[in-house]
């Protein structure tokens, strides 16, 4: 291998290691977060309510229509920029369904112990009710 090649070669793999890491950036905020709960003197029942974060995010990914989505609009159609903003929005949906999920659970509104027999008596009933249609 010539050496011209041999020096793109390892100059790409030292490229795509510089950057900013994002697991490490979560982890750091994470850890932050978690400091910031275990010293601070705001009362705890503030912190029952983090849910309402994702729900916010998640609320304002599928209201907002980024710039890119309406350059493909003026360039291809709009069927193209449909079809490449639809994983955004169903990420964006999710992340409300986690965020709903998480704040029950949070506030006291359903207890955990009826998850599980909760997730069987429903799977039944699915059943059931598939069978006498």
């Amino acid at each position: 291998m010539p050496d011209s090649e041999l020096r793109t070669t390892r100059r790409v793999r030292v490229d795509r290691r510089r950057g900013v890491s994002g697991l490490g950036l979560v982890l750091v905020i994470l850890g932050l977060l978690a400091l910031a709960v275990a010293y601070s003197r705001v009362p705890p029942e503030v912190f029952r309510w983090w849910p309402a974060i994702l729900i916010a995010v998640g609320l304002f990914g599928v209201f907002r229509r980024p710039g890119w989505v309406d350059e493909l609009d003026v360039l291809y159609g709009q069927q193209l920029a449909r079809t490449l903003d639809r994983p955004r929005r169903l990420f964006s949906v999710a992340l409300i369904g986690l965020g709903c999920a998480c704040l029950v659970f949070t506030t006291g509104l359903l207890d955990t112990r009826v998850v599980g027999p909760g997730i069987l008596i429903a799977l039944g009933l699915l059943l059931v009710w598939r069978r006498l249609r």
